[in-house]
């Protein structure tokens, strides 16, 4: 496996001394050691975990330079060199590597080749002896992490604690802040938001660590993660809609709208400010945020309206959501009034914040970012935003249909907002906010229309992207190609207008489903986001917007191999198109002329055989008979060469149906029985990267190769047929007339290996993600007039 480097800083020699010494690492007069005695004290340095000069030296005897040899024997002979071997033996070791397990002291650089890690040549002198140990500090170990990390694992920077600065060792914060000492308080924000109709503006709990250093005048930057799970969720999946019914006429839709809460102007800063008075129960949740707040960055967590602690109610994903959670921003960035406790008598500041705020989170957290990205809020400076919504309707809609996240089945957003409704836990809010919760939710289900499934004005007031021109802070965008949760259009569409922006962007794209990838040991993520918020939150110039590419993208065939691409979209390829067969092909040069039908029995089957959603969806597109009767199903010869599927793929159905009602699946599969990545990353170290000294731990995980399967989903889509003519404009249809269906599936980055074979599928009910309906419907589909289009490359 291949553990990829891009954050690591090209650094003069003379810099990489001033850094060295910086950290106490390496003598000030160095010049002035013999360089058996430079490396000795520079191996020493190393062994982090021993506290004396003696207990080091007794550690000298566990390493070996060669088949023959230990480092301490060596040390005896007083070389006034060291060989590359010799030296990568010893490296190694410090790097967590086990000889005879993991390599040879015969060829060590031959396995550090293998994994990419880097190595220097010629230790001749004690120059080259200083910056090999300075590359070597910045190599990262066996558990992911740079060997500096590991050392700061094991107390090397507690030397430091107390000092009341940031140091910096090529580019990146380092952990010289005590977090013993963290202070943890909350306080309370005041909105101009009365969601809770009680004549008050709302206050939204806020909850601060920070270095204790802050409260001796250092400032610093706020890592602020708006999670609506941060005060816990209720749980309640009972509640969840009934997808067993048939399909409505979608032509009574009566597009309905939305209407803003009341505003109630908050308090403005008196200038005054009291330490705050109440102490966080709850723990910082987020591991990168965990690692920079031992690194100097302040993390801050707020639920928002309707969460515990706060006051309001739960609107998911309207302006008020918004609003409320960017008035954290306005907090720390000195704009906005916040109180010690909820008599709003007694005003604190974030006076310890430098004024520089960057957003984290993943989900629900990554939406808000973008939410908040787009209001152009002063202080926002940069987002990191994974898995993220960019609009609410292409989150539980899709084509005007109800469609569910994945694993979701009847989930909607009225649900979604009971789910986080967590100040109804508290009993004294329950009275009081009971009853306009209540309202609250009637609202949220009549204008959801879960009937119809169309796009209206109550959708269009939780589609970020229409306000996109408003965003102003860099721009980091993670996402994976296989989140069947937060479906790829999110990133997809928000990224076609952030890439034309003026702003720093970046975009990283993996295998995963609905996963983080900060652990992952095929890249530096974490080092790459620290180089990022050193950059853009502390003014630090360290090549940051050059040190790697616009877009990485993540290989769907060597999980450590990463594509590096200057856009994400169909522009990446040619455009090609294939055309069905009668006989069941799919050709460049299809010319089938039949008209095929096939009958959709909606879950009835399903819910007799008693499965999983998941796996149904694989014995579907392996083509189990049983399953696949209902679809009709086209299939290319075996690619001859690697082919990657770039962009949104486009399809054109002409269709009929037997009822004046229907949907149309679409589903692009790889067919070939073989070894592929595993669905979700594999756990290879469990807690095995510290995130400061004695400060929480993370776990190495990658996707791996996986026994083998006989088909991959590639990507699909679903329409309503009484949107052939708008996406937002339902028609009435009639039964038994063909109509033209064209419509755009999510978008992928997908390489089909030699070999195997592409499906097209085209089916009604997808039983993990669309209604299910009680009655049958006949659909045939005219073979002249279908095609699926895609670029490749």
């Amino acid at each position: 496996m291949k553990y990829n480097q891009y954050a690591y800083v090209e650094t003069s020699f003379d810099q990489q001394v001033k850094e060295l010494i910086d950290i106490n690492f390496l003598p000030r007069n160095y010049e002035d050691w013999s360089f058996s005695d430079l490396l000795e004290k520079l191996v020493k340095n190393a062994i982090a975990e021993a506290k004396t000069d003696a207990a080091k030296t007794a550690k000298l005897n566990e390493f070996a330079v060669s088949d023959h040899e230990t480092l301490a024997d060596f040390l005896k002979e007083k070389s006034e060199s060291i060989g590359t071997e010799q030296f990568y033996n010893v490296a190694l070791q410090l790097l967590g590597y086990h000889v005879h397990y993991d390599y040879q002291l015969d060829d060590p650089t031959r396995f550090m080749q293998k994994n990419a890690l880097p190595f220097v040549q010629d230790i001749s002198d004690n120059h080259k002896l200083i910056s090999a140990f300075y590359r070597l500090l910045n190599t990262r170990s066996k558990n992911g992490q740079i060997l500096l990390d590991v050392m700061a694992g094991k107390g090397y920077f507690t030397q430091f604690w107390g000092q009341n600065e940031f140091k910096f060792f090529n580019g990146k914060s380092i952990p010289v802040f005590d977090t013993n000492k963290v202070i943890r308080e909350v306080v309370y924000v005041e909105t101009d938001l009365d969601t809770d109709h009680d004549g008050k503006s709302d206050l939204i709990q806020v909850t601060v660590f920070r270095p204790a250093e802050t409260n001796k005048g250092l400032k610093v930057p706020a890592l602020y993660t708006a999670s609506p799970y941060f005060g816990g969720i209720i749980a309640n999946e009972k509640r969840n809609h009934n997808v067993d019914e048939n399909l409505s006429d979608a032509s009574t839709w009566n597009d309905p709208q939305y209407e803003h809460s009341p505003i109630v102007k908050a308090e403005k800063p008196d200038g005054s400010s009291h330490p705050a008075t109440e102490e966080a129960v709850h723990k910082s949740s987020y591991p990168l945020n965990e690692y920079m707040l031992a690194r100097g960055f302040a993390s801050v967590f707020a639920g928002a309206i309707g969460t515990r602690g706060s006051d309001g109610v739960r609107i998911t994903g309207a302006p008020e959501e918004t609003e409320s959670a960017a008035a954290v921003i306005e907090w720390l960035h000195g704009d906005r009034v916040a109180y010690t406790d909820r008599t709003r008598t007694v005003q604190t500041k974030a006076d310890w914040c430098n004024g520089n705020i960057g957003m984290t989170g993943r989900s629900y957290l990554g939406t808000l970012q973008i939410a908040i990205a787009t209001t152009g809020v002063k202080g926002l400076k940069t987002v990191v935003s994974e898995a993220a919504i960019s609009s609410w309707y292409d989150y539980y809609r899709e084509h005007g249909l109800v469609i569910a996240p994945e694993a979701c089945q009847g989930e909607d957003l009225d649900l979604l907002a009971e789910t986080c409704q967590s100040n109804l836990w508290d009993a004294g809010s329950y009275l009081k906010i009971k009853p306009e919760y209540d309202k609250m939710q009637k609202e949220l289900l009549e204008k959801e229309d879960r009937k119809t499934g169309q796009y209206s004005d109550f959708w269009e007031a939780r589609n970020y992207r229409h306000h996109a021109d408003g965003i102003k802070c860099s721009w980091i965008s993670v996402h994976g190609l296989n989140d069947w949760n937060v479906k790829p259009k999110n990133v997809y569409k928000i990224w076609q207008l952030v890439s034309k922006m003026p702003m720093k962007h970046h975009l990283f794209l993996h295998q995963g489903p609905h996963y983080n990838m900060n652990n992952f040991v095929s890249i530096d993520f974490t080092d790459l986001m620290n180089l990022w918020f050193v950059h853009e939150l502390l003014g630090v110039e360290n090549n940051a917007y050059n040190q790697w590419p616009t877009v990485m993208i993540q290989d769907n065939l060597q999980a450590d191999k990463w594509h590096e691409e200057k856009d994400w979209n169909d522009e990446l390829g040619q455009e090609k198109s294939y055309y069905p067969t009668d006989e069941g092909d799919l050709y460049a040069d299809g010319n089938g002329q039949a008209k095929k039908s096939f009958t959709d029995v909606g879950g009835i089957e399903f819910k007799k055989a008693g499965i999983s959603e998941s796996d149904w969806q694989y014995k579907f597109i392996c083509g189990d008979e049983k399953w696949a009767k209902p679809s009709l199903r086209f299939v290319t010869d075996e690619f001859i060469h690697p082919t990657t599927i770039v962009g949104r793929p486009e399809v054109k159905v002409r269709v009929k149906g037997s009822l004046p009602k229907g949907q149309i699946s679409v589903a692009l599969v790889e067919l070939g029985e073989r070894q592929r990545l595993t669905a979700t990353p594999k756990f290879l170290m469990r807690g095995g990267q510290e995130l400061g000294y004695r400060f929480g731990t993370d776990t190495l995980q990658e996707f791996v190769p996986d026994k083998k399967t006989k088909a991959k989903l590639i990507t699909k889509a679903h329409m309503n047929m009484q949107n052939y003519k708008d996406m937002k404009k339902p028609e009435a249809i009639e039964a038994d007339k063909f109509y033209d269906l064209d419509f755009l599936l999510q978008p992928t980055y997908y390489t089909i290996p030699s070999g195997s074979k592409l499906a097209l599928i085209i089916y009604s009910t997808d039983e993990g993600m669309t209604k299910r309906p009680l009655e049958e419907e006949t659909y045939t589909v005219d073979l002249a007039n279908t095609e699926i289009k895609f670029y490749e490359k």
